[in-house]
């Protein structure tokens, strides 16, 4: 069999047209694709550096025994400096967070467009 016959022979087979919208299937994972939001290596260094410090944590509350407590009154400290231990904080955060969420939900706020390459 020739290179014609062979030619003739597959354009005489019947073929399916394509599902609709295949090519911008095609287009959305391959050109149009947004780029990685990380490098595999900053990957690679941010896990370093979280298991680092996971290890030196365990380090330091296995090498000094007060160390649970000194960050226990640290924390504590902190935490009456920045007045959470005071009810009018929460009322006060509860209202903030709640009129965000109502204001957000408003029907004149701006919806998100969606395009055929973005989903």
């Amino acid at each position: 069999m020739t290179d014609d016959e062979l030619d003739r022979a597959l354009f005489a087979l019947p073929l399916e047209e394509p599902p609709a919208g295949l090519h911008a299937q095609i287009m959305a994972a391959t050109v149009l694709r947004p780029a990685p939001l990380f490098r595999t290596w900053e990957l690679w260094l941010l896990a370093g550096a979280v298991a680092l410090v996971g290890w030196l944590t365990v380090w330091i509350f296995s090498s000094s025994p007060e160390a649970g407590t000194r960050l226990t009154d640290s924390m504590v400290a902190g935490m009456r400096a920045l007045g959470l231990f005071s009810r009018a904080t929460y009322v006060w955060l509860g209202i903030g967070l709640s009129s965000v969420w109502w204001i957000s939900r408003l029907p004149f706020m701006a919806s998100p467009r969606s395009t055929v390459y973005n989903r």
